[in-house]
């Protein structure tokens, strides 16, 4: 027989936990409806976007004239992989809007990254990069605003 008081609080927080599943489920269908909508271009594209929730994204872009990634992410974490692609003329920008999120992008060594961060979290290197204060002189532009999460930026691996 169950203790009576054990009864109780389960019967108490029976519907508060399965409301928060429902919310859970309903931020990833939301997710994938928006995802759906918004998604654009692939990895041999000249412009990425990706909206995700609840998951994870791997993204190798491969076209040598790249010149802009977005990335909106929910409760996630993403992986872009920039050491596929020469050295670019003008810069790719990377702009993150990020919740409770983390992103790592790995850029060849010699690539030169500016960076702009706004929110609570934070944004930080493995030390094989270099920072520039140049916006305009850096290969790699990352414009963030994160609440709750965080972005690596980070030299090739080997």
């Amino acid at each position: 027989m169950a203790n009576p008081r054990t009864v109780r609080i389960v019967r108490r927080g029976l519907p508060w936990l399965l409301g928060w599943f429902a919310f859970q489920a309903l931020l990833a269908f939301g997710g994938r409806l928006v995802a759906r909508w918004k998604n654009d271009g692939d990895e041999s594209s000249t412009s990425i976007r990706r909206v995700f929730t609840h998951n994870g994204l791997e993204l190798r872009p491969t076209n040598p004239a790249l010149s802009r990634v977005r990335l909106d992410v929910a409760m996630a974490g993403a992986e872009i992989d920039l050491t596929a692609i020469p050295q670019p003329e003008t810069g790719v920008d990377l702009t993150v809007h990020a919740m409770m999120a983390a992103v790592a992008v790995r850029v060849p060594a010699d690539w030169r990254v500016w960076w702009q961060f706004r929110g609570v979290g934070g944004i930080g290197t493995d030390g094989a990069v270099q920072r520039t204060e140049d916006e305009h002189a850096a290969d790699l532009r990352v414009h963030a605003a994160v609440v709750f999460g965080g972005i690596g930026i980070e030299g090739p691996r080997g």
